[in-house]
């Protein structure tokens, strides 16, 4: 992977402020930890930030991160920043409407500018075997755990923004099912950015998950944040023993200025099962990032995606399938909707290596343009070292289709509702993906609420 970089400014400036972040904290993190982020400032410091003309990132430049002046959130502040904090969550959290954190039943932990919050925070009801806390308290009570684990899925050597996330951090979501144990109940993790502060704040969001053998959870997290200037540098990364199971999903529903760049990394072992969906409405510059490594015999995995921008938005969805041991079977699906002057691209690969035979990989990626100025880059990719393998890709991009347009203007549709039922129908295809999840009723509304208003500043959905 080229190490090409930005110019060092915009480096040096993120490396003083991870610097500065870790000299603050003193000695309170564990050994292990402090040796992690020290590896990884060193591992940002050599990559630098990706350039243009770096292949995996030739749809998004990351420019304007690495030239803004972004403040981490601090890990304490006074009382009248608080209650500024917590009006300004819950005037975001009215927009959530099903999903709002203040209204939802069932196990979930809010991150407010980084920070634990313990009262909308709800742990009660878990079943036996399952821990589900902040990374700081499983730091402190299980270290040896999370030693285990943390930093070896999101490796600091592969990645700037993984790097930059695991050197500035500081707390996150700690997730551990036992053996046998099924969740029956969806966990839920909300990260909201309030942009309250007076500088542009930069959030690094930390998921860990680990799945024991035969385990089961349904884990879904949502990304909410104002319209003002930040930045969103999440990690999620989940091991996945044998037999184990998890459904992701991620929700990026941040405002009109949000630089979000988002990783989630799973590692499965034989016989495990794994559905990721990511939906994004929101944000400036949006770069989701999804690695399934099936690292076990009989693996499967299920890559689902939607994304609907609009205006000057930019949204980059960049998959990858690594099948290395057999029978494993993968399915992905992706879909866009662009308006306005919006910019998007699906970049998804699937790897199979020479020991993964009798793989079964499919892939498939669409994408919608409602406007003349709207564009989207697809670039299926299919890398296949073994011949006993049946896999297939395809991808399309067009306009909503004319026959059908005339057809229900035939029924009695005006040309606008026409075309806004073609276009929900052509969405909610991936949102059925998530039906019987909590969230489905919040996508069916945020996906029509899109549609009203498509050419508007995604703050204003």
């Amino acid at each position: 992977m080229s190490t090409a970089s930005l110019p060092r400014p915009g480096v040096d400036g993120f490396l003083m402020a991870a610097e500065s972040a870790m000299k603050s904290e003193g000695s309170r993190a564990p050994l292990f930890l402090k040796r992690l982020r020290t590896e990884a400032l060193a591992a940002f410091g050599r990559l630098g930030f990706p350039a243009p003309d770096h292949e995996e990132w030739r749809y998004t430049n990351v420019a304007p991160i690495a030239k803004g002046v972004f403040v981490p959130a601090p890990p304490v502040v006074a009382a009248k920043e608080r209650a500024d904090e917590r009006g300004r969550a819950l005037a975001l959290d009215s927009r959530l409407g099903p999903m709002a954190f203040t209204a939802r039943k069932g196990p979930q932990i809010v991150f407010v500018n980084g920070r634990f919050h313990a009262g909308w925070s709800s742990l009660d009801a878990l079943p036996p075997g399952v821990v589900f806390e902040p990374l700081a308290a499983a730091l402190e009570t299980r270290p040896a755990l999370v030693e285990a684990h943390l930093g070896r899925q999101a490796r600091v050597e592969d990645g700037a923004f993984a790097a930059l996330n695991t050197a500035l951090l500081r707390d996150g979501v700690f997730l551990q099912v036992a053996r046998e144990t099924a969740v029956d109940t969806p966990l839920a993790v909300y990260w909201v950015s309030t942009g309250s502060a007076p500088a542009p704040v930069m959030t690094v969001p930390r998921t860990l998950a680990v799945l024991e053998e035969g385990s089961r959870v349904s884990l879904t997290e949502a990304f909410v944040g104002a319209g003002g200037a930040s930045f969103t540098n999440a990690v999620t990364e989940a091991y996945l023993a044998p037999g184990a199971a998890l459904e992701h999903a991620k929700l990026q529903r941040e405002g009109a200025g949000t630089f979000h760049i988002g990783n989630v990394l799973i590692v499965q072992d034989a016989s495990s099962r794994s559905r990721t969906h990511v939906f994004s409405f929101g944000g400036k510059l949006v770069r989701n990032e999804t690695a399934v490594l099936l690292n076990g015999e009989g693996a499967s995995t299920s890559l689902n995606g939607l994304f609907c921008a609009s205006g000057a938005q930019h949204v980059d969805n960049h998959t990858l399938i690594d099948h290395a041991r057999p029978h494993g079977t993968s399915e992905e699906y992706y879909k866009g909707i662009l308006d306005g002057s919006a910019r998007g691209a699906f970049d998804g690969k699937i790897v199979v290596r020479p020991s993964a035979r009798r793989t079964d990989a499919r892939q498939t990626n669409r994408n919608l343009i409602l406007s003349d100025t709207a564009l989207v880059d697809s670039k299926p990719q299919l890398e296949i070292y073994n011949n006993d393998v049946k896999c297939t890709h395809g991808s399309t991009t067009g306009r909503l289709d004319e026959t059908a347009l005339f057809y229900l203007r035939s029924r009695g549709l005006d040309e606008a509702a026409a075309r806004s039922l073609l276009t929900f129908a052509f969405g909610s295809e991936v949102v059925e993906k998530v039906k019987g999840n909590d969230l489905f009723a919040y996508l069916e509304a945020s996906l029509l609420s899109w549609l009203s208003h498509a050419k508007a500043s995604p703050e204003e959905l």
